[in-house]
């Protein structure tokens, strides 16, 4: 019965999903409206006050200023090794990460005998601040792309480890008790209920651990690199060029946008019914 009643409630909640993506985009259109607005009307007063202080030019940049320098070094290809180089490293590290934290956290979730072992571990981990560690990451591992990629690990891996664990734990136990009651195997109960259900939470955490990788490797590059877009921003404060330090932080802004929309797609064409709950 319980097994029917999922099964009832999750189509219910794939027709609202359909039915919301086959209605008029008029919620698309205002938020696209918004955003656009509050993005221009930033733009606008961040140029007008960069004009109306023409003597703090050299600490106060322009959003003129930083497109002419970021259109400029894309176009000479000074900023392609760069990005390179903090894209590797994030993402080497944030996939590690993945790879340990993920399936810690869902063994957690399922098995309080883990959870008691580990769990202070991971929670002293998590109020030990990760820069502290950068020092002697740099003793062991040098300067090269491996200590990048051991402080982005470390940054990223408790959240993951956190949310997972917590998105097994909340998984209603009655969608458990009738997967048992139709005899499903362990493996089919973890494949078929506990992970399609926990899935949302856990890119939830994905998306956190996301910007605090992108944080952590620019942290990596500020003590101890010569390129990347942490180095570039300290390259640019080093020099009082704000605009040099602009374009850093706008790459990794859009780096992280870019991110967080590529894994709500994600969200939505895995997990539709709760997209059709949030309507």
């Amino acid at each position: 019965m319980g097994a029917r009643l999922y099964v009832i409630a999750r189509s219910a909640s794939l027709g609202r999903a359909r039915t919301a993506h086959s209605a008029p985009m008029s919620l698309a259109r205002r938020v696209f409206a918004a955003r656009l607005l509050t993005i221009v009307g930033l733009l606008v007063t961040w140029e007008a006050y960069a004009s109306a202080a023409p003597a703090n030019a050299l600490f106060v940049s322009s959003p003129r200023r930083v497109a002419t320098a970021l259109v400029g070094m894309i176009a000479s290809g000074q900023l392609w090794p760069h990005v390179a180089a903090t894209a590797s490293e994030a993402s080497l590290g944030l996939a590690l990460a993945c790879a340990v934290g993920i399936p810690l956290g869902i063994v957690m979730g399922r098995s309080a005998f883990v959870r008691l072992t580990i769990e202070p571990i991971v929670m002293a981990k998590y109020a030990s601040p990760t820069v502290a560690f950068l020092p002697l990451i740099i003793l062991w591992l040098g300067i090269g792309i491996s200590s990048k990629i051991a402080l982005v690990f470390l940054g990223t891996v408790v959240v993951l480890i956190i949310n997972s664990e917590a998105a097994v734990a909340g998984v209603d136990r009655r969608l458990v008790e009738a997967a048992r009651a139709f005899t499903a195997s362990e493996w089919q109960v973890n494949t078929k209920v506990i992970l399609p259900a926990a899935l949302p939470v856990i890119l939830a955490g994905l998306r956190l651990a996301i910007g605090r990788a992108l944080i952590m490797v620019v942290v990596a590059e500020m003590y101890a690199s010569t390129v990347g877009l942490g180095y570039l921003i300290f390259h640019g404060a080093a020099a009082f060029d704000s605009t040099l330090v602009f374009v850093g932080v706008i790459v990794l802004a859009g780096a992280g946008v870019a991110s967080n929309a590529i894994l709500r797609s994600i969200e939505r064409r895995l997990a539709p019914w709760r997209e059709a709950n949030a309507e």
